[in-house]
């Protein structure tokens, strides 16, 4: 592991850490392994760094992935539904474009310190289909520092990225930016927001309630092959709303399986190397073993101890997908999403349910493309917080001319 420079210090923010990382701004990254601090040693970074990334996903993968966030739309996993759609061929969740990334604030700069998502945006041209290679470039667009934080307490960073997705042909296929909260662990302990939340006890009636939910909104609104036509939207529609939880070890695990958590989804003398290549990079789990930074997701216990929070939260990259999944259940195989721009205003802590809405708020014709505007949200159940605020833009086929 790269020693750490002159002024830096392990899990604080500090000055010579942010001039560091300023080196990296509007630098092209390429290098996939650079979501982990160990590939910014020299004696692993190649003497030339390619000019882009690679990325794919196979058809095996689209559908474990699909599953793992409970989205079985046939176009993830059939191959002959996908190949009588517009598409042709089976294609990725849209979120998945995050995936084709070769870095980001997770583990960029601020060496030790924690992350947290603040917001997404996604430009998407198509989605990313089944055993398609891609190419792409991260950078670091934007980093800054808060003297102040409400969140963390003390200071703290912002990271803002950027990813860019082609085809192997050069076709646009998309961008991807993220914007990431990086702050002190301790300084987030002692702050304790979110100590007086308690954790909710679901009674057998209660989770017959959200089964009944599942049943009738996420299985039976899903439009498929019947065309949602532009002349059929009108501002002020509300999506049917789709339902997700209570949020369980399993489920996150579920989700992360699909890509092993950048690398860090080993054990054994894998482990081993990792931490011997990253000594600082593990927290120690209940026994006192080592564990990669995103087990803190994982027991409600290390995320006390670590961060003073009441329990286990939810990953962001996992909401995208549900947002993606509400959508899509509502456009059918022949719409298409082409923007998405959220903010993450609250956790969804382990136990907890979410509600995810919509509601047309405008339409368009531009460039010759339908387009429909969407106020998409979360709610978290049982404290019925308002967990995230964004927008979406759809585009729908047109019965003009048909």
């Amino acid at each position: 592991m790269a020693d750490l420079s002159e002024g830096e210090v392990w899990g604080e923010i500090t000055d010579a850490s942010f001039a560091r990382l300023l080196e990296r701004k509007g630098v092209p990254r390429t290098i996939r392994g650079s979501m982990t601090r160990a590939s910014h040693d020299e004696k692993d970074a190649p003497k030339e760094p390619p000019k882009h990334s690679f990325f794919a996903m196979s058809k095996e993968t689209v559908g474990r992935f699909a599953r793992g966030f409970a989205d079985m739309n046939p176009l993830y996993h059939k191959e002959q539904y996908a190949a009588e759609s517009p598409w042709g061929r089976i294609i990725a969740p849209p979120a998945t474009l995050c995936y084709a990334e070769t870095v980001n604030g997770a583990t960029d700069g601020f060496p030790g310190c924690h992350t947290i998502w603040r917001g997404v945006e996604y430009d998407w041209a198509r989605p990313m289909y089944a055993d398609e290679v891609v190419k792409s470039v991260t950078t670091l667009e934007d980093v800054y520092i808060i003297e102040d934080s409400k969140f963390a307490g003390g200071r703290a960073a912002v990271q803002n990225y950027a990813t860019e997705v082609r085809s192997m042909q050069d076709e646009y296929v998309g961008t991807y930016r993220t914007s990431w909260h990086r702050f002190s662990r301790t300084g987030a302990k002692k702050e304790s927001k979110y100590a007086g939340i308690e954790r909710h006890m679901w009674t057998d009636e209660e989770l017959e309630g959200v089964w009944e939910e599942y049943r009738q909104q996420n299985l039976k609104n899903r439009r498929g092959a019947d065309p949602l036509y532009f002349e059929d939207v009108e501002v002020g529609d509300v999506l049917p709303y789709i339902i997700k939880g209570p949020v369980t070890l399993t489920s996150k695990i579920a989700f992360e399986m699909a890509f092993g958590a950048f690398g860090w989804f080993v054990g054994h003398e894998l482990a081993m190397k990792l931490w011997e290549r990253s000594p600082r990079l593990p927290i120690k789990n209940e026994e006192g073993v080592p564990e990669p930074p995103v087990a803190i997701h994982w027991t409600n216990e290390r995320c006390q101890k670590y961060l003073g929070m009441p329990g286990a939260y939810e990953a962001g990259f996992e909401r995208l997908n549900w947002l993606t999944q509400l959508v899509h259940n509502w456009i059918g195989d022949h719409g298409r999403i082409r923007k998405l721009s959220c903010q993450f205003r609250g956790f969804h802590w382990q136990g907890d349910a979410v509600r995810l809405h919509a509601e047309v708020s405008g339409k368009r014709v531009e460039e010759g493309e339908h387009l429909v505007d969407l106020r998409i949200w979360t709610q978290s159940h049982p404290r019925d917080q308002r967990t995230t605020d964004g927008e979406m833009t759809v585009q729908l086929p047109t019965q003009q001319g048909a």
